[in-house]
Formats: structure tokens, sequence, C-alpha cells
């Protein structure tokens, strides 16, 4: 059984209840397998990477001789 205030923050993709899709919400940690296609780990990392479009490089290829 998982430590007190041992928590995994999740941000939902379902609604549940009142709450809505995008909300952030606590999990202990020893039930995420629970939500498993109901809320996501709701890291920084992922949510910038949503937001920000997907980097592409346009470097210019060199000419052909």
């Amino acid at each position: 059984m998982a430590a007190d205030g041992d928590t995994v923050k999740m941000r939902l993709t379902f609604p549940r209840g009142k709450q809505q899709p995008g909300e952030i919400v606590d999990v202990p940690a020893d039930e995420v397998h629970r939500w498993k296609g109901f809320a996501v780990p709701a890291d920084g990392a992922e949510k910038t990477a949503e937001k920000a479009p997907p980097k592409t490089t346009t470097e210019p290829k060199p000419a052909a001789k």
C-alpha cells in the first residue's frame, strides 16, 4: 500500500462527475492503473509539448554539382 500523501497529479482526458477534461486531479499512486483511459500524468513537459507546435528544421540543402 502507498504511504500517506503518496499521490500523482493527473490530467483528466474524460469527464468525471463535475470535473471536465483538462482538469488536474490528485490520484493515489497505487491507483494510477485504474485511471488509464480517463487521465494521463500531468507533468510540465507534457503540457508544453502539446501547446508548442512540432519543431522542424528548414536548413537549405547544398546545391548539387
